[in-house]
């Protein structure tokens, strides 16, 4: 498991329901001039909403936007596209970025965006996925569509919008179900809430999250978030056969897993992640506050007894 480049470009995925107000949320952080250095990837949908915000025409893709970040649309592989970047950046054809962030569709499932992020060769790291949730349609959505739950699952944070219209209780009790790792924010969140959030953005919120939160929808359905804490330090071969087993046998079930891991051997505490069944290498943690080892699965369709079981089993061998 080898850990994650230091000098990784950070990438923050915006996400949400049709709807729900990424443009709006991408506009009115991109006004902001510490995000003048970042460059935003958007699909071709999506690059109407920027089109007020565009100056004049850069290269081929890509455009300069007036608040001095790149912008580029999507028509293609993501990874090929942040390589892209990379390599123009390098070349100096483009101004020079610090973060990249990227707004998909309102029907896409952004786990094969994060997934794109470890494919691209030029070295970026996901640094957040951040999700719109729509406090009008919200309830309404996530019990319906499938890519609604998804979107919320995997998130880092979650933007509240249209708060004013409805009141947000219902919203905010089905996204805890599915994710009661992930703050809530109301808008209108800065910089400093949705990006450069590092490795774990609230390791607080892991140490007390519940053993397990599930909620079922439709035909059975059920996402599931376990929390699995074991407090001696963890042998790194054991951790890696656990989570290898539990990504190839199940990864189409597994949403995302994220974690604070005590490694024996190891001074300073590491984080891991996985989305589906791509891991991310881990990062190393200078600070993580007290305790042992805390991994919160979010899955569809799993047992979070069989987790416990098979993680318990895997740390026993």
């Amino acid at each position: 498991m080898p850990d994650q480049p230091t000098d990784a470009l950070p990438v923050t995925i915006i996400t949400g329901f049709l709807g729900s107000g990424k443009t709006t949320l991408l506009n009115r952080l991109l006004r902001h001039p510490e995000l003048a250095d970042t460059a935003v990837i958007v699909n071709e949908f999506g690059a109407v909403g920027l089109d007020h915000l565009l100056m004049e025409p850069a290269i081929e893709d890509a455009v300069l936007l007036a608040n001095g970040c790149v912008c580029c649309t999507v028509r293609g592989d993501i990874a090929d596209t942040l390589d892209m970047l990379a390599e123009r950046r390098a070349a100096g054809t483009i101004p020079p970025f610090r973060r990249v962030a990227i707004e998909t569709t309102g029907l896409a499932d952004p786990g094969p965006v994060a997934h794109a992020i470890l494919d691209a060769r030029a070295g970026f790291r996901l640094d957040g996925i951040i999700a719109t949730l729509d406090a009008v349609h919200a309830p309404g959505q996530l019990a319906r569509q499938p890519e609604a739950r998804a979107q919320v699952a995997l998130a880092d944070r979650l933007v509240l919008t249209k708060a004013d219209l409805a009141d947000p209780a219902p919203a905010r009790a089905a996204a805890a179900a599915l994710n009661p790792v992930a703050p809530i924010l109301e808008t209108p969140p800065g910089p400093a809430d949705l990006f450069d959030l590092g490795p774990i953005a609230r390791p607080d919120a892991w140490v007390s999250a519940p053993p397990a939160a599930h909620v079922t929808f439709r035909h059975a359905e059920t996402i599931a978030a376990t929390v699995l804490r074991h407090e001696a330090p963890i042998p790194p071969e054991r951790l890696a056969l656990w989570l290898d087993s539990l990504l190839s046998l199940r990864g189409e079930r597994v949403l995302r897993v994220k974690g604070i891991v005590r490694l024996a051997g190891v001074a300073d505490p590491v984080a891991i992640h996985a989305v589906h069944h791509v891991p991310h290498p881990p990062v190393p943690l200078r600070r993580a506050g007290p305790g042992g080892s805390r991994i919160v699965v979010i899955g569809r369709g799993l047992s979070a007894a069989g987790l416990r079981a098979s993680f318990a089993a895997a740390l026993a061998e």
